[in-house]
């Protein structure tokens, strides 16, 4: 019976610092760090985030910006003449300031002359260094329309050696087009044999080296 007595004292006593020990566990543990909840995000900020840096919805990678004399006469003739559609046209206090054209996938943008931003249209300089390669399904015909619409011929339209019909015209503006249909798909030594027939046909291979440079002057 004492033996069974005092097996039970320690039992008990052990069990008692077992649990002394769980309590000061406890009260020495550190509550733990809630996360701080994260800032509501704006309703602008939610919009910031779905609007696209690259506008890609208007516009593709490069798009080009003619200066014209006369935008709502510019737009009439490459809506008639090359095919576009009219994506906007804005107004100012001396009339329209700007316009944006649509070609497929295209944008092509108009701003009018302004001496005091010195911005001039290819006929006030008397030349321009750009030309712009318009593909169209029938070359022949866009050709002929934008000649009829007041464009002056810079070179026919003919067969070139890269696989494309192509004519070369300046619209009322100024500016050079390139206009053409795609025909076949040439290799490097059938192009090289072409260049070579049409050097021998145009004398020399002026028409040729002056079309795929797109050096006419007019």
């Amino acid at each position: 019976m004492a033996k069974a007595a005092k097996k039970k004292g320690k039992s008990s006593k052990k069990s008692a610092k077992i649990v002394a020990k769980s309590r000061v566990a406890k009260k020495s543990a550190k509550p733990a760090k809630k996360k701080a909840a994260k800032p509501a995000r704006s309703a602008a900020q939610k919009t910031s985030s779905k609007v696209d840096p690259l506008n890609r919805k208007q516009y593709t990678s490069v798009t080009p910006l003619l200066t014209v004399r006369d935008i709502r006469k510019s737009v009439d003739f490459y809506v008639d003449a090359l095919g576009f559609t009219v994506r906007g046209i804005m107004d100012g206090p001396q009339g329209p300031m700007h316009a944006e054209l649509r070609l497929r996938d295209t944008t092509l943008m108009l701003s009018p002359e302004s001496r005091e931003q010195k911005s001039f249209s290819a006929n006030t300089i008397g030349n321009t260094p750009v030309t712009l390669y318009l593909l169209v399904e029938d070359v022949d015909d866009v050709f002929n329309k934008a000649v009829a619409a007041g464009a002056k011929v810079g070179m026919p339209v003919m067969d070139m050696f890269w696989g494309d019909r192509t004519g070369q015209i300046a619209d009322p503006d100024g500016n050079k087009w390139m206009i053409a249909t795609h025909k076949a798909d040439p290799t490097e030594a059938e192009m090289a044999e072409a260049m070579q027939k049409m050097s021998a046909q145009t004398g020399g291979g002026e028409t040729a080296a002056k079309a795929a440079g797109s050096e006419n002057e007019f």
